[in-house]
């Protein structure tokens, strides 16, 4: 008869089956969305670096966050779709972000890479963020126009080439390529469109206080994640 198998071995082995599915769990980040009688947008917000890594198949630099975005459209008509009806919105602390393009992170304007005293690096990363008041930085209430974010890019129907790295700014041709294969197009929908989009996130915030705000010329959504 054989001998029973011992005790501190069996404990063992059931520690080490418990250990390696912690280390082998996957970020799953949540998706959540929202509809009315014209669209329904559903969205994927991605907060863990490594995941947004994995997405993109390039890495960002820290403080880029990831939103998959899902667009579907109801009317017989076509819909225009802009990366810039969506708005991240940080409940914790009431700040606003739009998406920054490719070139922002990888291009002009997103991440200067400069030498500081004792030859470190240093990463400049600048784009359009909102104020909890709704208005972006550099913008007085009684403008008739918004000012512009400094490196923040130009409309891409008044400069063509607003998505192409330009000057003498060091820039991350791979990330830059790879960034715009995945990134959510502005173009009419007749009837689905599925893309990335890229924003900045300052400090750490819990996914339970984040929320995706569509704001459309004629459509409003919010997406809440269990605010």
């Amino acid at each position: 008869m054989s001998p029973a198998f011992p005790i501190d071995r069996v404990a063992a082995l059931l520690l080490l089956v418990t250990w390696s599915a912690f280390a082998t769990k996957k970020v799953v980040s949540p998706t959540q969305a929202a509809a009315n009688d014209d669209v329904e947008v559903a969205v994927t917000l991605v907060l863990d670096h490594d995941e947004v890594v994995k997405k993109i198949g390039a890495d960002p630099g820290p403080g880029i966050v990831l939103l998959d975005v899902r667009f579907s459209n109801k009317l017989e008509k076509p819909i225009q779709l802009n990366p810039d009806d969506f708005i991240l919105l940080a409940h914790d602390d009431g700040e606003r972000y739009h998406p920054f393009t490719p070139a922002e992170i990888a291009g002009k304007g997103g991440m200067v890479i400069k030498s500081q005293d004792g030859g470190s690096i240093g990463v400049n990363r600048t784009g359009p963020r909102i104020t909890g008041l709704g208005l972006p930085i550099g913008t007085s209430s009684s403008s008739s126009k918004p000012a512009q974010a400094p490196g923040a890019a130009t409309d891409k129907k008044d400069d063509p080439d607003a998505d192409k790295p330009q000057g003498k700014t060091s820039f991350n041709e791979p990330l830059l390529n790879a960034l715009k294969a995945k990134q959510l197009e502005t173009k009419d929908v007749t009837d689905t469109a599925e893309g990335y989009l890229y924003f900045p996130l300052d400090g750490k915030h819990k996914l339970k206080n984040m929320a995706v705000l569509y704001r459309a010329r004629t459509e409003k959504l919010d997406i809440e994640f269990e605010h």
